[in-house]
């Protein structure tokens, strides 16, 4: 075959290309230490590539947002708990103290106001507590605080509470009372002499209860009265006929009355400004035989500074009183505020106030303080009574304030009898508030332990991913090296080559 100019010239110039691109290629190598520049250099790195970056990318979001926001909440969330019991269990202290035989009244004070300061940390610090902004314990509503930051007197709720049958407890309380009364004989006190009565009790999460409520029912104005109580089976049939048989619902006492929390065997007796209801004998035993559940719907209105919202524990209806709107509130239960934390994987972070913070706490102390304060005015009444003893010398008179004394001090005996029973209930309250609490830290305990299982796990895949895109990307800079000398080299060579070839002309061979 005739070789000629053309095609020595055509062949080196391709060689040339070919060596130049083979030296261009590992320049870039060298200098970016990557494998390619473009999808066309290698597709198959190319699109390789594509998927380990998307991988990587919802990697890092996993573990340095969504598992991280996660953890972060449930340690706030843990740490608010945790100080909570810590709290509860000083609470136990305090009510050990209180029930102590040797305490005065102003003791009593003193522990009473030393146990509603704890209360209202337990609630004003932990179960209002916070997390960037959202509230922890409030379910959906983390824009919206657990408790009223101020007074409400223009909002009135109608409350649905459920109880279970063992909610009710056994109560003693004292009822009747002799009061000084000029002119009124010995014989009369002794006849006025103060009594202890007992009843079985729901106690409602509210006081100062309110007696009606007007608010719109779907566009029909409908009003409210008293307590509606209602009793279902447990598969949820509605046995209230059947518990009640017969029953008497006396509504709004008040215990300003002496004798209001007395109940008859087959009674149910509403005390709205206590917000208690207190059950007879014959009724409490058709519940515990029919094992029932317990439905109370009430009203309520007047909030203070540090009350609960309703509708963070209860289904009611709300009614604006200003601008005449109502909100009717589902029962909160199952808000689970959910992280991503791994594919297809959905974590609940959140602990609703109703799971961890029983409002039995400060129901109970509320109590309590009542208890003090009926001790209080019995021992004023008592020394008056030897004042009044002191000063008079009237033999007939001074026989009937003696009498008088002797039968208020009975009564103290009894009250602080009720009272030592209240602080015993208090310690009772705090043991099961602080189960429920402690079942509340367990469970979120046992979440976290699982997120950050999860976290680690993420963190190594990760790192299993950055070694994927090295490995795929990456290029090995002695390889690239070697080759980019050879690369020289082997241009360098085809240069002076062909210049060598193209320099001779036909001149050279005459």
């Amino acid at each position: 075959m005739r070789v000629t100019n053309s095609m020595i010239s055509n062949s080196a110039a391709i060689h040339i290309t070919n060596a130049k691109n083979k030296y261009l290629k590992y320049s870039e190598q060298y200098t970016s230490q990557q494998k390619i520049q473009r999808p066309s250099d290698d597709p198959t790195v190319a699109v390789r590539s594509l998927k380990l970056r998307t991988t990587y990318s919802q990697l890092t979001q996993y573990v340095d947002n969504n598992t991280k926001d996660a953890l972060n909440w449930m340690d706030t969330t843990e740490s608010a708990m945790s100080q909570a019991g810590e709290l509860m269990t000083s609470l136990k202290g305090f009510l050990n103290q209180g029930d102590c035989d040797d305490l005065t009244v102003e003791d009593r004070k003193s522990v009473l106001s030393t146990l509603q300061q704890y209360v209202d940390s337990i609630f004003n610090e932990c179960a209002n507590a916070d997390y960037a902004g959202r509230y922890l314990f409030t379910g959906y509503r983390t824009d919206t605080s657990l408790l009223f930051g101020t007074g409400k007197d223009d909002l009135a709720y109608k409350i649905k509470e459920n109880f279970e049958y063992g909610s009710l407890v056994n109560v003693t309380s004292v009822i009747k009372g002799a009061s000084y009364s000029q002119g009124t004989t010995g014989q009369q006190y002794v006849t006025d002499q103060a009594e202890t009565t007992t009843a079985y009790r729901l106690q409602l999460a509210y006081k100062d209860c309110a007696t009606s409520m007007t608010y719109d029912d779907n566009g029909t104005a409908t009003t409210f009265n008293n307590i509606d109580i209602k009793f279902y089976s447990q598969t949820g049939a509605d046995i209230t006929t059947t518990v009640l048989g017969g029953a008497n619902i006396a509504t709004h006492l008040s215990t300003s009355s002496l004798t209001s929390r007395q109940v008859g065997d087959n009674e149910i007796v509403y005390l709205n400004d206590t917000g208690e209801v207190l059950m007879g004998k014959d009724v409490y035993a058709r519940i515990q035989a029919n094992q029932a559940e317990i439905s109370v719907e009430y009203c309520k209105d007047k909030f203070e500074k540090g009350d609960i919202r309703p509708e963070m524990y209860f289904e009611c209806v709300c009614k604006d009183n200003t601008n005449g709107k109502t909100i009717k509130y589902t029962e909160p239960e199952d808000q689970k505020i959910q992280y991503e934390i791994n594919y297809s994987h959905a974590m609940a972070v959140n602990t609703q106030a109703r799971d961890a913070f029983s409002t039995d706490i400060y129901r109970n102390i509320d109590y309590i303080r009542q208890t003090i304060e009926a001790v209080d005015e019995v021992e004023t009444k008592i020394s008056d009574c030897k004042k009044m003893i002191s000063n008079t010398t009237n033999p007939t008179e001074k026989k009937a304030l003696q009498s008088l004394q002797s039968t208020l001090e009975d009564e103290r005996k009894l009250r602080v009898s009720v009272m030592s029973q209240a602080f015993g209930m208090g310690l009772t309250m705090v043991d099961k508030t602080q189960a429920k609490l402690d079942i509340a830290i367990a469970d979120l305990g046992a979440k976290y332990n699982r997120t950050q299982l999860t976290y680690d796990k993420l963190l190594d895949t990760r790192l299993d991913t950055e070694q994927k895109m090295s490995d795929n990307e990456g290029v090995d800079i002695s390889d690239v090296y070697i080759g980019l000398a050879q690369a020289t080299n082997l241009y360098q060579a085809s240069l002076s080559t062909t210049s060598k070839i193209l320099g001779n002309t036909l001149l050279d061979y005459i």
